[in-house]
């Protein structure tokens, strides 16, 4: 890679555009050309630029441009040019302690120039605080502008493949999503909140120039002071962030697990611009390229989503009841009371609230000057990435390999077999009665005269209960556990994967009927009876004799 390119941008080795990461096939495609290049080349490209950074950094010493000052209360290490004087840490109130700096390897590979003057980002600060001073945030943000402060920070700009398993709330099966993260930054600082960092990106990468010492003349640096595990936990946090709005669309829920794993990324120590302000439970940064605000008292926000299911179950059942009974309003309440009490505590079991920190935020931002004043843009759009890096799902082939999927759990065929399955569970006895008073009708005999469907009471009773159940808690995790999986073709194509039974539903899922145990084995209800012995044995007969008495009873 030429020293000139940026290493944040992979370059088709063809033409020399730049290169896309196309997801489905795992590889960087050129738009221009049309021209692939693998991961790994991509990655030693900027293995190479790297290298060459260094060995520039190393041939002048650090010492002739600053020093390092460590603060022994919170551990920060921070690099002022020489001569700069600084006696109290910004991020712990301690006093600092100079150190000879040595270690120009310590130094970072890349850097983004301040674009906001400290008294514009001190102005821009302020009136948000004003703004949003209902808020605790911002009458924190206002009482606190004395501690407000500009430094290089240090971050690891992130870039290639990543993987995450998910699990979602309730289910057993697990699921595995990829995606491409372009230019994540990743804070390595320990004193500063990565999250709310994380919140006042994006940056404009374009801006981004190797570094050199020039380039933080009067600016505070700090500089990293993270282990490679810490780090690494850190780019696992952003990568699960950045999963989660894909994953809970495909999912249907907030209440998803995802577990990122971080493998073949390439990535680069950079010094970011940062404006923030750190005052107890407070942290306040602001993007010192694009003027982006976050802010964070460390507040919670509770939510409970998986309440929405069951209240529409106990509606409709609710609803049904009303009808039946003339919109009586004691029977209206009592069904509501009898039905929301029974649904609520079965789907509710093992569910919890939701838990998320409050961080207020302004739009994405991008700052450039008219005629020397300082204009900040605010969208959603700005500075967003071209390319497509939803996260994709992958499913194994009949022959192992793991390839791209597209995921559905209801369609109009499977709710109509899902009725289908509830009806002819109930109405089974009923059916088969039928069957034998029509075979056993003689000439002008009425059909209804020796046959008595009421009769069936005790089966009823046991099913109906049963497809209640179903609806209100199998019918969700047996969707989820046995999805609708379409293989996803690099031309946009999907074809049905899997055999049928794979994906069948059962309203006898609720018993462990149709899953899969750890030896891949499937539990049908012979098995079950014979792992529950005499148990199951006396169970089956009992449910036998139910159904065959109601059959009969219908029509002797």
């Amino acid at each position: 890679m030429s020293e000139n390119r940026s290493p944040l941008r992979i370059y088709c080795k063809n033409c020399g555009a730049p290169a896309g990461f196309d997801i489905i096939n795992q590889t960087y495609r050129c738009t221009s050309c049309g021209e692939t290049t693998g991961i790994q080349e991509a990655n030693d490209s900027v293995y190479q630029w790297k290298n060459l950074q260094k060995e520039n950094l190393l041939a002048s010493s650090a010492t002739e441009h600053g020093e390092e000052c460590s603060c022994p209360g919170c551990g920060a290490r921070i690099y002022f040019e020489a001569g700069d004087a600084s006696e109290k840490c910004a991020f712990c109130g301690g006093k600092i302690v100079r150190s000879e700096f040595t270690d120009a390897s310590e130094l970072p590979e890349m850097i983004i120039p301040f674009y906001i003057t400290p008294d514009e980002a001190r102005k821009r600060m302020l009136e948000w605080g004003h703004k949003h001073e209902k808020t605790p945030e911002g009458k924190s943000i206002v009482s606190s502008m004395g501690q407000f402060r500009g430094y290089y920070l240090p971050y690891r700009i992130v870039k290639g493949p990543v993987y995450a398993d998910i699990i979602r709330d309730g289910n057993d099966r697990k699921y595995e999503c990829g995606g491409f993260i372009e230019g994540t930054a990743v804070n390595t600082s320990k004193q500063l909140d990565n999250l709310v960092l994380n919140e006042a990106e994006p940056f404009d990468w374009s801006a981004a120039r190797p570094f050199e010492y020039g380039l933080i003349a009067g600016v505070p640096v700090k500089l990293n002071d993270s282990s490679d595990a810490e780090i690494d936990a850190r780019i696992a946090e952003e990568v699960t962030e950045d999963f989660r709005p894909e994953v809970e669309k495909v999912m249907q829920t907030s209440g998803v697990g995802i577990h990122a794993k971080t493998g073949n990324m390439s990535t680069l120590s950079a010094l970011l611009p940062v404006y923030f302000i750190r005052s107890g439970k407070l942290t306040a940064v602001m993007n010192g390229q694009t003027g982006r605000i976050a802010v964070s008292k460390d507040r919670k926000k509770v939510s409970y989503p998986w309440i929405i299911e069951p209240l529409i179950y106990t509606t409709i059942l609710t609803c049904i009841m009303g009808a039946w009974s003339r919109w009586d309003p004691e029977m209206l309440f009592l069904s509501a009371a009898v039905f929301g009490l029974i649904i609520f505590s079965v789907m509710g079991d093992g569910r919890g609230s939701l838990i998320r920190r409050v961080t207020l935020r302004s739009e994405a931002s991008a700052a450039k000057r008219q005629d020397g004043e300082l204009v900040i843009d605010e969208s959603k759009n700005i500075l967003k990435n071209p390319y497509d890096n939803t996260p994709v799902f992958y499913e194994p082939d009949d022959k192992g390999e793991k390839v791209p999927v597209r995921i559905r759990f209801y369609t109009l065929g499977r709710w109509l077999s899902i009725l289908f399955n509830c009806i002819i569970t109930v109405s089974l006895p009923l059916l088969i009665a039928a069957f034998l008073r029509w075979a056993s009708m003689e000439e002008g005999e009425s059909f209804m005269e020796g046959f008595h469907p009421m009769y069936g009471a005790a089966w009823y009773t046991l099913t109906g209960f049963i497809v209640i159940l179903y609806f209100v808690k199998g019918v969700r995790k047996d969707a989820y556990d046995h999805p609708i999986i379409y293989r996803l073709f690099p031309d946009g194509k999907t074809k049905l994967m899997g055999k049928s039974r794979d994906r069948k539903l059962s309203v006898l899922s609720m018993f462990g009927i149709g899953s899969m145990d750890k030896n891949g084995k499937r539990l049908t209800v012979f098995r079950l009876i014979r792992d529950l012995g005499g148990l199951g044995v006396g169970m089956a007969l009992i449910v036998f004799f139910i159904f065959l008495g109601s059959t009969l009873a219908m029509v002797f």
